[in-house]
């Protein structure tokens, strides 16, 4: 309990100034109480202890002689005396004299134990002159009474040293508690007192008052506090504003990342701590938890290859101090794809890494973005390189090409970026001025393009479109659409030479009909008259000639006809190879001499068309040929063969399809075809030979025969000089049925039946009609198709067949057959025409037509052509 006590004061003794002073002083005033009694004691003993010298002096000064002299004469009783006398000073308690170690006289008594002080006295007597030693006094000085005076003296002594002692701290206690404790205190108060929110309470010592001009230690502690505490006031300012600062910063920096989808990292090598932002778990798809293995949290996002990659470039990072920047594919611990960008930075201590810094980004929509942009460029280009048209980009001021497309790269060829478009487009065209400045001609179009045709080197048309456009680096440009219009140019060609060919065929087909008319009168009438006339007489011959020439106009007409491309020759599959040696055969012997003949047929394939119209061909083309080489001779060369078009890059005539075509190529060294005569070569009477020298239907009929049977004719100049002629005609691998041949017999078939003959030519139809009444027919004539058709329907069953004219006024022949056939289903009727392009196949076989023959006709196939309908006819009645 004691020890409990002095420890709780000893413990508020500890934590006081004030008490420190005090319990310092009083240990203080103590040890000099201690010091300064133990110094009075220790003089006091001094003291004493010179008392007792001073009786041992006395004894020998006032004692010894007497007492020498006594013990020499023996005196017992004044030794007696003198030593009794000795033992009345206050500290001596015995006395002895000895000789020679015996006791001789003695006085007093010695207690045991008791503490004496000896002291020895060499005792001398002068007798004759000489000092003789007579023996020894020893005296004994008890220190007890030397003790006991000290005790005594003590308790004074240390009461007075306490009191003074005492005194002396108390003043000076309370000189340091006036001087400083208090103050101490005072400033311990404040110190302990204030708060945050009072440094800017300035501290002042209650009581006190300040020399300015000599300050003490407490004034200029004061001060040095004041400044510390202006110091820390200003401090705590500057650190509110910095926290105040950091946190706006830190608030600024998580919107930041938030908005920019970035967040930071780093790592500390030697404590191996990773430190992540707020953003980042975001990122990740976490809560904010910093107790997470941040690392292997992250890396189990990545794919496998990924992960690797990552822990790869991170340790390179911190063993080589090598930073990385990569790009990968995380699945978030959501279970989200995103794309992520993840950067790390070594950070050295001498040559040491000591931290990794870096940060991720979220760079999931700039990858959706981008990869949108590559699809939609990708999307762009194909359209781009998808479109027939090329498209370039120039300089607005150099013209130089700033872009091609696929279309323009395939026509005029690579490694053109940064040359000047106008070489390529401008062929033919001026610029005005220098490269530069815009090119003339051109007219604007509606939406204010400059529009204009052009040709470039190679040949090929062009129609140019030209804008001005903002450039992707924010330049004005110019931009090119140029279409090919080489096939359209062509086309159109083909298209007014058709439009030539139609015009000239109507007029043809409206010549033959007539022509035609006139020529069955004439071929009819003759055959009449040669059933007339005795045989091998003059008359006969005449008759025969006239035959002759109405056979050869038949002829001419039907060439007419051809080269409208309104023939009506059968088109079978013929091998042309036979037709091409037969035809150059009848060729050689028809022109000059000096022309040669050089020859490579090599083709065994077949074609749809007509032996006789490939003999027209290759005629013409020959016959053209060798007129060119008339003067001085030359080289005929034809050839044949089979070529693919379209396939290895072999072009294609516009009018054609990519296939395999029969080729026949005529070609010449004459003097070649001017260029200005080059597109009229082929229109119907175009010729450049002199009057009555030629009719220029050759190359006209040429051309209207290979067009028929779906071919193209091609023309150019030869190297180095004359003319070539290639013939494309499509080939077939179809073959005919060989035809039985049809006996030869002079015998006309005959009969008896009643045919009705309708012409609105009165002529031809009493032709018509003579010529059955000889073959044994009952002819009934109408010039009207009207009275015709009344005629019939008063009695269908009254005619066994029909034979009308196609073109008549008020109703055509194919409506007066439809009417009757609608009235009498079976009757045969034969149609004809000497032209009508609405006469076809499927047409006559809708209406019910059976037969349809053209003008002009002859006796002969009347007559095989009636035999039979009316045979068929039989059979089908007999048969019902």
């Amino acid at each position: 309990m004691p020890f409990r006590r002095i420890k709780t004061i000893s413990r508020r003794l500890k934590g006081s100034l004030a008490a420190k002073q005090l319990f310092y002083i009083l240990i203080f005033s103590f040890f000099i109480t201690f010091v300064g009694t133990s110094f009075n004691l220790f003089l006091e003993y001094k003291k004493d202890l010179s008392a007792v010298d001073d009786q041992f002096t006395q004894i020998r000064e006032g004692h010894l002689e007497s007492l020498s002299g006594s013990l020499w004469q023996l005196d017992d009783l004044q030794i007696s005396t003198h030593l009794n006398d000795m033992l009345t000073m206050r500290d001596l308690i015995y006395l002895e004299i000895r000789e020679n170690g015996e006791v001789l006289f003695s006085a007093g008594r010695l207690k045991e134990g008791e503490q004496w002080v000896r002291r020895g006295f060499d005792m001398f007597f002068s007798h004759g002159g000489q000092q003789r030693h007579i023996g020894v006094l020893d005296a004994y000085a008890s220190l007890e009474g030397v003790h006991q005076r000290l005790f005594e003296r003590l308790f004074v002594i240390l009461v007075t040293q306490a009191f003074k002692v005492l005194l002396v701290s108390m003043v000076i206690l309370a000189v340091l508690h006036r001087v400083a404790t208090r103050h101490i205190s005072a400033i311990a108060g404040y110190a302990t007192s204030i708060r945050p929110h009072e440094l800017g309470t300035r501290l002042e010592l209650p009581n006190r008052e300040v020399d300015p001009e000599y300050p003490d230690e407490i004034d200029e502690l004061v001060s040095a506090l004041n400044q510390m505490r202006q110091r820390l006031f200003h401090d705590m300012e500057r650190r509110q504003a910095v926290e105040h600062q950091l946190a706006r910063n830190r608030a600024l920096l998580d919107e930041t990342q938030k908005l920019s989808n970035i967040g930071g990292w780093e790592y500390h090598v030697d404590d191996e701590l990773f430190l992540w932002t707020n953003q980042l778990y975001e990122i990740h798809g976490l809560e904010v938890d910093p107790t997470v293995d941040h690392f292997e949290v992250s890396i189990a996002c990545y794919s496998k290859a990924d992960g690797e990659a990552v822990g790869r470039a991170f340790t390179e990072c911190i063993d080589r101090g090598r930073p990385y920047d990569l790009d990968c594919e995380i699945t978030t611990c959501k279970g989200e794809k995103k794309w992520i960008r993840t950067t790390g930075r070594p950070v050295f201590e001498g040559d040491r890494v000591v931290r990794v810094v870096g940060n991720m980004m979220d760079i999931t929509e700039s990858v959706k973005a981008e990869e949108a942009q590559r699809r939609s460029l990708k999307t762009l280009m194909t359209v781009l390189d998808s479109v027939d048209a090329i498209i370039c980009v120039s300089d607005t001021d150099t013209f130089r090409i700033l872009f091609m497309n696929k279309a323009m790269i395939e026509s005029f060829g690579e490694g053109l970026t940064g040359q000047e478009y106008h070489a390529l487009f401008m062929a033919g065209r001026e610029k005005a001025g220098p490269p530069g400045v815009s090119p003339r001609a051109g007219i604007p179009d509606h939406a204010g393009a400059l529009v204009w045709e052009s040709r470039n080197q190679a040949g090929a048309f062009y129609i140019n479109y030209e804008r001005s456009i903002q450039w992707v680096d924010g330049r004005q440009v110019r931009f090119h659409h140029g279409v090919d219009i080489t096939q359209i140019k062509k086309m159109e060609e083909e298209l007014r030479q058709s439009h030539k060919m139609e015009a000239i065929g109507g007029l043809a087909g409206g010549i033959a009909h007539d022509f035609n008319n006139i020529l069955s009168s004439v071929l009819g009438y003759t055959e009449l008259a040669l059933d007339d006339v005795p045989p091998e007489t003059r008359l006969e011959g005449y008759l025969q000639e006239i035959y002759l020439a109405g056979t050869r106009a038949v002829a001419l007409v039907r060439q007419i006809l051809t080269f409208a491309r309104q023939g009506d020759e059968e088109m079978v599959a013929i091998q042309v190879k036979p037709i091409v040696n037969e035809a150059l055969k009848l060729i050689r012997s028809s022109i000059p001499s000096t022309v040669e003949i050089t020859r490579d047929i090599e083709s065994e394939s077949l074609i749809f068309g007509n032996a006789t119209q490939v003999h027209q061909i290759l005629m013409n083309l020959c016959t053209n040929a060798a007129s060119a080489m008339e003067g001085e001779g030359g080289v005929l060369d034809v050839k044949l063969f089979d070529t693919a078009l379209g396939y290895g890059g072999t072009p294609v005539p516009v009018s054609l399809l990519p296939g395999n075509y029969l080729s026949l190529r005529v070609a010449d060294t004459g003097c070649g075809i001017p260029p200005e005569v080059m597109p009229s070569i082929f229109e119907p009477f175009f010729t450049t030979k002199a009057p009555g020298e030629g009719t220029g239907m050759g190359l006209a009929m040429v051309h209207g025969i290979v067009k028929k049977w779906g071919g193209e004719i091609k023309v150019e100049n030869n190297t180095p000089r004359g003319a070539v002629f290639t013939v494309y005609l499509p080939i077939t691998e179809e073959e005919n049925e060989p035809s039985e041949p049809l006996p030869e017999d002079d015998t006309l078939p005959t009969g008896g039946e009643r045919v009705l003959v309708v012409d609105d030519e009165p002529a031809i139809a009493r032709m018509i009609g003579k010529i059955l009444g000889r073959l044994g027919y009952t002819a009934v004539i109408r010039t009207d198709s009207v009275e015709a058709l009344e005629l019939f329907r008063s009695g269908p069953e009254h005619f066994n067949l029909v034979m009308t004219d196609m073109t008549m006024p008020t109703m055509t022949g194919d409506l007066l057959a439809a009417e009757m056939l609608r009235m009498r289903p079976e009757l045969p009727v034969i149609l004809c025409t000497g032209y009508s392009n609405r006469v076809t196949d499927a047409a006559l076989a809708e209406i019910g037509i059976k037969a349809f023959m053209t003008k002009p006709i002859v006796k002969k196939e009347l007559a095989r052509v009636v035999r039979t309908l009316l045979d068929e006819a039989g059979k089908g009645a007999g048969s019902t």
